[in-house]
């Protein structure tokens, strides 16, 4: 497995002929694909559909060239998220789910008020206890915020991993205990990837869903 990083799509070489932004992320997702599998983009013709859930997938590669079309023998997953001007995208020989969150609301109350409709009791009670700890004020709500945006970010994973979407129902799992962030929920596996350190470190949040049984199986490359 491959998670794709480009931390900024407006200065990104591989889009210099791309003008159309909504063209960006298939463009984006393709040649992380053919990056996977070690084919030049000219060569290469992917077909992506969506399941029932709206979940973008590959139904077809093909190798392309003197008037050929031949269907590749082939099973690669995707998985493809963007935020501010950050685009990842994850590719494997199996199922994943990738998000990418920009920390962009800095106050606790609106988050408070996001928490109790998106998330389950258990991460609710988790962050409540970073706000009611003796720690200054100011600290306790910058734990709060990063643990929050880490939440939002693992679900949004998890839900691509299983490509039910919101209908999956954001509650229905959770991603911490009372007392802690996990790395597990149910068979699945978290992952947080780090931008580069020209990206202040806690203004993203990276996060890989994947069966744990392939925990250790994955690479960062940065576009």
């Amino acid at each position: 497995m491959k998670i794709y990083v480009c931390e900024d799509t407006r200065t990104a070489r591989w889009r210099k002929y791309i003008l159309n932004d909504k063209k960006i992320s298939l463009a984006f997702a393709k040649k992380c694909i053919c990056n996977f599998i070690g084919e030049r983009e000219r060569d290469i013709e992917i077909v992506f559909s969506k399941n029932e859930y709206g979940k973008p997938f590959i139904d077809g590669i093909y190798k392309t060239g003197e008037n050929k079309r031949d269907k590749m023998d082939i099973s690669v997953f995707f998985s493809l998220s963007h935020s501010g001007h950050m685009l990842v995208c994850a590719v494997a020989c199996f199922n994943i789910g990738a998000d990418c969150q920009k920390k962009n609301v800095e106050n606790t109350d609106n988050l408070k008020k996001i928490a109790a409709r998106f998330f389950s009791v258990q991460e609710n009670k988790f962050l409540d206890s970073l706000v009611s700890s003796d720690k200054e004020s100011e600290e306790r709500e910058s734990e709060y915020i990063n643990n929050f945006f880490k939440i939002w970010t693992k679900k949004e994973a998890y839900i691509k991993y299983t490509g039910k979407g919101l209908s999956e129902g954001m509650k229905t799992f959770s991603v911490t205990s009372d007392t802690k962030q996990k790395n597990y929920c149910k068979e699945v596996y978290f992952k947080r990837v780090k931008p580069k350190a020209r990206t202040p470190e806690n203004s993203f949040y990276i996060y890989l869903c994947y069966n744990k049984a392939n925990k250790n199986i994955w690479q960062v490359k940065y576009f």
